[in-house]
């Protein structure tokens, strides 16, 4: 029986797709770039790109922050100023706590059932706290645990050592279970760490590697509460 909930932010609670849409235009308008719809795609090309790199430990946060744009100028032929556009984004992006229509409700619900709820996200500090203060979500959790203030990101696993001992739960892993989105980043981090993992896909993608193969699988939030149906 689970009792501790660890939650990812970004596709699980939160549309991230929609705030990125969101920051990327405010800060094109904001520094007067002469960009096109298709100039978006490309972005959200070379930020995954590079989250990828920052996941396996190839660059760090503050390379990230910088970089991703500095690829979108090169690959757009845009003339823009990297480090300008980083700073705008991330301030418009602090401003999107869009969450997912049912994320409050399934909050409140396990809340009131008795579970402790940890949120574990990868990403910049300064822009995860202000959507989580927009969003006014941080009463529902225990703990947030973001990769720049801890010093490691998911899938290491450090990450979730840190997480762990710093929520007291080490040695109660088996009432502990993390939940995300990315088997790449959530669940590979959850299972490196012998933790129990539910992978939360909403596309139906396949599972091609069976080194990552969640404990759970659901296709919702709505399904998860009727799955987590305990009360303590």
């Amino acid at each position: 029986m689970y009792r501790y909930l660890f939650f990812d932010a970004d596709g699980t609670l939160f549309d991230f797709e929609q705030a990125e849409h969101n920051a990327f235009w405010k800060m094109a308008e904001s520094l007067d770039l002469p960009l096109e719809r298709d100039h978006e795609q490309r972005y959200i090309h070379c930020n995954t790109e590079v989250w990828k790199q920052f996941e396996k430990g190839e660059v760090t946060i503050e390379e990230l922050k910088v970089k991703r744009f500095a690829d979108f100028a090169s690959e757009s032929s845009i003339l823009l100023d990297a480090e300008e556009a980083s700073k705008s984004y991330q301030y418009q992006l602090s401003k999107q706590g869009i969450l997912f229509d049912e994320s409050i409700t399934v909050l409140e619900t396990l809340k009131e059932r008795g579970y402790t709820l940890f949120l574990a996200t990868n990403g910049i500090a300064e822009v995860q706290k202000g959507r989580i203060a927009v969003s006014k979500t941080e009463q529902y959790f225990d703990h947030i645990f973001i990769s720049e203030e801890v010093g490691y990101q998911k899938p290491d696993p450090r990450f979730f050592t840190y997480m762990l001992e710093t929520s007291g739960l080490s040695e109660q892993k088996q009432y502990s279970l993390m939940i995300g989105d990315s088997l790449s980043s959530d669940i590979a981090g959850g299972i490196a760490s012998g933790m129990d993992t539910l992978w939360l896909n909403k596309e139906g993608k396949p599972l091609v590697d069976s080194k990552l193969k969640p404990t759970y699988t659901h296709s919702s939030l709505s399904t998860i509460l009727e799955f987590l149906n305990g009360h303590f």
